[in-house]
């Protein structure tokens, strides 16, 4: 257990997971068999658990063993839903199980940052210019055009060390979370949110990720300022000012309304969004950006327009360079087929679907069985 974690803070975290699980004290004595007066003395640290009891509770309260012993990552959330919502302290936990994971294979040393994130200096949402170029540096690091959509994103953003999951986060959730793992980072997106919510979600925690504020106060204490600032980054990152000129050259081809909509579907980003940008461009006037906004398009509007929307970041993604490494980790004997499978998070995979590990090299058997060998 970690020197600075106490039985009071095993306790909490017991009394917190029972929480999110909707179970009261004799319910979860019914499930473990321990007895509800030994239960409320563990939730407020008057008594210590054995390693059989707390593997009890874990399994009752779907957390891992780790969960109870260490304390967690500091995360930052955007959007958050009010304070002590169910589902905001569940979407807490998917966050928390989601930079384990991550800590897992850093130390297996399968997965190296890149290099350190370089922090940016601060910006006001209100600062158009120094928002674009927020936006264009960011682009720049991973490697992409300063004017072009940015499909698969979330695949874009491993390069700069920022792996990504979506998951059901439920009612009282938040929108999306992010937290540093050292110079990598982790975001959980809500996959309940349409398409393009979820790509701005993620667009805005990546600027919590190359901001490096994870742990920081340089921004003061508005945290609404933050929020807005990072807001307007992540609508220049997905739909910068070259796509104004995009969107002239769709007006000449299409009605008003039928060249915003192509425009927001081919940068894959929401409908007030594409407005928004469209109006900071000056690409359209305010009547126009009116007129726009008095409905969102409809099915029959896309259709009409020959665009598909493309869904990004569905329920269950994992990130693509995270679950190669768990593989890894497997087959060079760094971690157990079953937290290789956790790691993944593939219902349809199977512990025979990882192979067989890599032959130990003749060292580490002479290593492990602590005798010469010919």
């Amino acid at each position: 257990m970690d020197d600075q974690w106490t039985w009071s803070d095993v306790g909490a975290r017991v009394a917190e997971a029972r929480a999110v699980r909707g179970l009261s004290q004799e319910q979860l004595a019914e499930l473990t068999g321990i007895a509800r007066t030994a239960l409320a003395k563990i939730e407020t640290g008057g008594r210590q658990l054995n390693s059989l009891e707390l593997a009890t509770l874990g399994t009752a309260l779907g957390r891992p063993l780790s969960w109870f012993v260490r304390p967690p990552e500091a995360a930052v959330a955007s959007r958050r839903a009010e304070p002590g919502q169910r589902g905001d302290k569940a979407s807490e936990h998917a966050l928390e199980d989601r930079a384990r994971d991550l800590r897992t294979l850093v130390e297996a040393g399968v997965l190296r940052p890149t290099g350190p994130r370089t922090p940016v200096r601060p910006f006001a949402a209100e600062d158009t210019a120094a928002v674009v170029r927020a936006a264009v540096d960011a682009r720049r690091l991973v490697g992409a055009d300063a004017r072009r959509p940015l499909p698969g994103l979330a695949d874009m953003l491993e390069s700069a060390g920022l792996f990504t999951w979506s998951a059901p986060l439920g009612p009282g959730g938040f929108d999306g979370g992010y937290v540093a793992v050292g110079d990598l980072g982790a975001a959980v997106i809500d996959s309940t949110m349409d398409a393009g919510r979820r790509r701005s979600t993620l667009a805005h925690e990546f600027g919590h990720h190359i901001l490096a504020d994870a742990y920081s106060a340089d921004w003061g204490a508005d945290t609404s300022a933050h929020e807005r600032a990072l807001q307007a980054f992540a609508a220049a990152f997905l739909l910068p000012p070259g796509a104004a000129e995009t969107y002239r050259q769709l007006r000449g081809e299409h009605p008003l309304r039928t060249a915003a909509i192509v425009l927001a579907v081919e940068y894959r980003v929401s409908w007030s969004t594409a407005l928004r940008q469209l109006r900071t461009y000056e690409a359209i006037s305010e009547d126009e950006w009116r007129r726009l906004d008095r409905a969102s398009p409809t099915r029959a509007d896309y259709m009409e327009a020959g665009v598909r929307v493309v869904e990004e970041l569905r329920e269950g993604h994992t990130p693509t360079g995270l679950r190669a490494a768990a593989v890894r980790a497997y087959r060079t004997y760094k971690i157990s087929a079953t937290r290789a499978l956790e790691i993944i998070r593939d219902d349809r995979l199977r512990a025979e679907d990882l192979g067989q590990p890599d032959p130990l090299p003749l060292e580490s058997l002479r290593g492990e069985l602590g005798e010469d060998l010919p």
